[in-house]
């Protein structure tokens, strides 16, 4: 017996579906990895290196200004809450430099706090992207996937489908002292 709601509703799902992230773009990526904690620096270190990329690792700010002035990394992973100064302080330090010399390090905050305004807070301060402690090593991947194709093109093109309709969204990052501005447009 056939079931006409089911036989009926075939089609994909309404729903935005994520768009397929090539993790080959992270071959040879230069990532740098801050964090106080040992343990997540190993983590970090071990994921990446298995797709290929270079990873450095600072377990605090001061070493990793240092180390971003001298081997100029493609990404920044960083631990928001750190002994001495914190993430806050070691994006707001880039970002401030950025305004002054130019150039673009994408940057993506991790953090074990989970408090109702964290991610506006970590975006307002110049992050892109935030992520939870204990996080999802795929979800990590795409989202360092994504801040690689920022730091390469100028506008990132990323295509969902809604109802079976693909729908192009176009970002493009602009700074405007020191704060992230974020264009979207949507094109059918």
């Amino acid at each position: 017996m056939s079931n006409k709601f089911c036989d009926s509703h075939t089609q994909k799902s309404t729903l935005l579906t994520t768009p397929q992230v090539d993790f080959s773009s992270l071959g040879n990526l230069r990532i740098l990895v801050v964090d106080d904690n040992i343990d997540c620096l190993y983590l970090l270190t071990v994921i990446f290196e298995d797709y290929e990329a270079q990873v450095k690792t600072c377990r605090s700010v001061d070493e990793a200004i240092e180390a971003i002035e001298e081997w100029k990394p493609d990404v920044l992973i960083s631990d928001i809450c750190m002994e001495g100064k914190d993430g806050y302080s070691l994006i707001r330090s880039i970002r401030l430099k950025e305004a002054l010399n130019g150039g673009f390090l994408p940057a993506l905050a991790l953090t074990g706090y989970a408090y109702p305004l964290i991610r506006t807070k970590a975006l307002d301060a110049g992050f892109q992207q935030l992520l939870l402690k204990p996080f999802d090593t795929d979800q990590l991947l795409v989202e360092v996937a994504k801040l690689t194709q920022l730091r390469y093109s100028p506008t990132n093109k990323q295509t969902f489908f809604i109802n079976s309709v693909p729908v192009i969204e176009n970002y493009k990052k602009v700074l405007i002292n020191t704060k992230t501005i974020v264009d979207c447009h949507c094109i059918n």
